[in-house]
C-alpha cells in the first residue's frame, strides 16, 4: 500500500498549490484520489464501491467520510456511514454519505473558495457542501493531474509491483498458446498465475484477442499463424500496469518476424527519444516515421497512439499521441506502445514497456525479454 510518509507529503504539495491559487479547502469524491492522498484504498477491485469525501483544508486538517475506519491513514478524524444492515448491502449509500457530510459540516466554518472535483462529485453531494460552506467553488481537477505527473517512491513500488504480476502471467501464457486452444483458456492461465503472483485477489485482464488489434477474449479456438497481441493490465493496491507482448501461434513468417524485429528495435530505443521536457507529439510522430520505414507499413505507420501515462489510472497524462500534447517531467512514469497491423501479418504485432522519467535518463521498468516465438 502507499506509505502514510507519502501521502503526507502529497498533502503538503496539494496544498502549497492550493494556497498559491488562493482556494481555502477541498473536497475530493474519487476514490483513487482519496488514495492518493490518504493512503485509503476504497474501491478498487474486487472490494464493492461505496461512496466517500476528503475534506482538506489548506491551513488546517482533514477528515474522511467512508464506511470504514480501519487501517492507519493520513487524516485527522474518520466519519462512518453503514454500508450494510445485517451484512445486507444498503441501497442508498449515496444518501447514508450525504448525511454523514452534512454533519459533520456542521462543524466546520464558512469559506470564501472551495476547490472540488468537478469529474466526479454529485449533485447531492455539492448541494449539501455549498449550503454549509458557501463561497465560491473552483475545479481543482487539473491541479491534482498536474501533480500526479510526477510520481513518489511509494509509488513507483506499487507500480513495479503491478508490473512484476503482469510479466509472470506472461510467462505463463506463453507456454499456453499453441494452436486449438480457447481464448479463454489462456486470459484464465494469466488470472490465474496472477493471482497467486499478487498472494490475493486483483484484477488482470485486458486485450486477450487473437487475431486482432485487440478486444475482450473470446470463446474461439486460436489458429496456426495468427499472431496473439495480448496488451494486458494488472491493478495492484489501486495502481496499474499496462504492457503488450505479441506471440506466435506457430510458426512466424518472413513478414511476421521483419515488422517485430523493427517494432523491438523501436521500444528499446525509447529511452534515447525521450527526457523531461520532451513533447509526446514529437514521440509519436518519431514512432510513426520509423514504422513507415518498413516497405509493408510505409502507407500506413502508427494507427493509435504511442503510449500514456500511467499510475492510479490505467491512462494518465502524459499523452504519446498525435492529437493531444503531454509534457514529460522528473517523475513521470508512461507506457510506450509501437504497434503495426495488416491482414497479410494475420493479426498485428504490438509491444509495450513502461518507463521512469528520472533526472538522470529515462529508465525501463519492464525487465521482461521482446521474443516473438518462445
Amino acid at each position: 500500500m502507499l506509505t502514510l510518509e507519502g501521502c503526507r507529503n502529497r498533502q503538503q504539495r496539494f496544498r502549497a498549490r492550493l494556497s498559491e491559487e488562493g482556494i481555502d479547502a477541498v473536497i475530493i469524491t474519487d476514490y483513487r484520489d482519496i488514495y492518493y492522498l490518504t493512503g485509503a484504498l476504497l474501491g478498487a477491485y474486487p472490494s464493492f464501491s461505496f461512496p466517500a469525501l476528503l475534506y482538506l483544508e489548506t491551513e488546517g486538517g482533514a477528515w474522511l467520510a467512508s464506511t470504514t475506519d480501519e487501517g492507519d491513514v493520513a487524516v485527522d478524524e474518520r466519519v462512518v456511514y453503514d454500508s450494510h444492515v445485517l451484512y445486507t448491502m444498503n441501497p442508498d449509500p449515496m444518501r447514508l454519505l450525504n448525511a454523514a457530510v452534512a454533519q459533520k459540516l456542521r462543524d466546520c466554518r464558512g469559506i470564501s473558495r472551495l476547490g472540488w472535483q468537478q469529474e466526479a462529485t454529485p449533485r447531492l453531494l455539492a448541494d449539501t457542501v455549498a449550503d454549509a460552506l458557501g463561497g465560491e467553488w473552483v475545479g481543482i481537477d487539473d491541479l491534482l493531474i498536474a501533480q500526479q505527473m510526477r510520481k513518489d517512491a511509494d509509488e513507483v513500488a506499487m507500480l513495479q509491483k503491478a508490473i512484476d504480476i503482469n510479466l509472470r502471467a506472461y510467462d505463463r501464457v506463453q507456454e499456453v498458446i499453441a494452436p486449438g486452444v480457447n481464448e479463454l483458456d489462456v486470459l484464465a492461465a494469466g488470472q490465474q498465475v496472477a493471482l497467486h503472483a499478487a498472494g490475493e485477489v486483483l484484477h488482470h485482464g485486458g486485450d486477450y484477442q487473437c487475431g486482432q488489434l485487440g478486444g475482450l477474449a473470446r470463446d474461439r479456438i486460436i489458429e496456426d499463424g495468427e499472431l496473439y497481441v495480448i496488451d494486458a493490465q494488472t491493478e495492484y493496491h489501486g495502481y496499474w500496469s499496462d504492457l503488450c507482448r505479441t506471440f506466435a501461434v506457430g510458426d512466424p513468417t518472413d513478414l511476421q518476424a521483419s515488422v517485430y524485429d523493427l517494432l523491438k528495435a523501436i521500444l528499446e530505443d525509447v529511452p534515447n527519444l525521450v527526457g523531461p521536457g520532451g513533447r509526446g507529439t514529437e514521440l509519436w510522430h518519431t514512432i510513426d516515421e520509423r514504422i513507415r520505414e518498413h516497405p509493408h507499413l510505409s502507407d500506413v505507420g502508427l494507427i493509435h497512439h504511442a503510449g500514456h501515462g500511467v499510475g492510479i489510472r490505467a491512462h494518465e497524462p502524459p499523452d504519446l499521441n498525435r492529437d493531444r500534447e503531454g509534457i514529460f517531467e522528473v517523475g513521470t512514469v508512461f507506457s510506450c506502445e509501437p504497434g503495426a497491423y495488416s491482414e497479410a501479418l494475420n493479426g498485428g504485432i504490438r509491444l509495450e514497456n513502461t518507463f521512469l522519467v528520472t533526472e538522470g535518463g529515462v529508465q525501463n521498468l519492464t525487465d521482461y525479454p521482446l521474443v516473438l516465438k518462445r
